[in-house]
């Protein structure tokens, strides 16, 4: 996932069923991202949401933000229960806007009646703030079929000036395709935007991005990487630990699933312990090489490539090549 988003990353970052506990999340690092706003199922199996917002500013959720800007996590909790509604959100404070950002999961055998009016009640809320509202998530109803749940959920989000902008399947198998994930937007307030699918080739659900071209984003001039310190002392310690830790938990299941599952959180714990995550600023743009001339420079010399691949004058193709 790091890999994926590290060419272009996005502000922010939205998952649903992450299928992990509370305790896991503060385990999950993106470089230049924090972890905002979450939610995790305390009685069934898997689920949860979280977002995440990235310091350049899935059946669980999570959110990440910008590490320059100010956000607040807004209490979506007497609203939320499992399988019918699962929602966090939070406030994102822009130099031209407040956002707010809800991140959405319903189960498709979930009650669509509770999920419809608490739904309402949360915009509700937080439409009194003047939040200029973006709705994300899965909502496992078909966008590309006119069903009743398609048409009662269209029709909720646009009393508060929310539109569904995803046009094209987001779960695609061998015999069916649909569109069961969606962002809604008020496209009134953000009328400059585009859209797209990113195959990440991690899930059966691709994912969505969408770029606001109304918002401004304020450059960065501090930057920042995790790391993580190993040296004699520290292997050393992280062996102690192993050799002491009792295993018999793992050896106590039938099912070697679950007997792995338990292998690998307390190796994980153990290995998190004796090799803490680190945060290490840079304090100047780590391209102070490239310099004003030879930006200039490239500019210039990409010109004169263009116009040699269209030109058959043989004078200019000998120069492009001098240079």
């Amino acid at each position: 996932m790091a890999i994926t988003i590290a060419t272009n990353p996005p502000h922010v970052l939205g998952f649903t069923e992450h299928h992990l506990k509370t305790h896991q999340l503060d385990n999950i690092l993106f470089q230049n991202y924090k972890l905002g706003p979450t939610f995790c199922r305390n009685i069934y199996k898997n689920g949860g949401d979280c977002v995440c917002v990235c310091v350049y500013i899935y059946i669980y959720i999570y959110i990440f933000i910008h590490e320059s800007y100010q956000f607040f996590n807004i209490n979506v909790q007497n609203c939320c229960k499992e399988k019918d509604l699962e929602v966090c959100g939070n406030k994102l404070y822009l130099p031209n806007c407040t956002a707010g950002l809800l991140n959405i999961y319903r189960l498709p055998s979930g009650n669509f009646e509770y999920f419809l009016n608490k739904l309402e009640t949360l915009l509700n809320c937080i439409s009194i703030n003047s939040l200029e509202l973006i709705t994300c998530g899965d909502f496992n109803v078909n966008f590309l079929e006119n069903t009743t749940y398609k048409q009662l959920l269209n029709s909720l989000l646009a009393t508060y000036g929310l539109y569904s902008k995803i046009q094209f399947p987001t779960r695609i198998t061998n015999s069916s395709a649909s569109t069961i994930d969606n962002i809604f937007i008020n496209t009134v307030k953000f009328s400059d935007f585009i859209v797209h699918p990113l195959i990440n080739g991690m899930s059966d659900h691709d994912a969505q991005i969408i770029v606001l071209h109304d918002i401004i984003i304020q450059n960065e001039s501090k930057y920042f990487c995790f790391t993580r310190k190993f040296n004699k002392s520290l292997v050393l310690d992280f062996n102690i630990k192993l050799m002491y830790e009792p295993w018999d938990s793992v050896f106590s299941y039938n099912d070697v699933n679950l007997s792995f599952n338990n292998f690998l959180n307390t190796y994980l714990r153990i290995f998190h312990s004796s090799f803490p995550v680190k945060k290490i600023h840079y304090t100047s743009h780590r391209r102070a090489w490239l310099t004003q001339g030879i930006k200039i420079y490239c500019i210039n010399k990409r010109k004169l490539f263009l116009n040699s691949h269209n030109s058959n004058d043989s004078e200019i193709k000998n120069t492009t090549k001098i240079l």
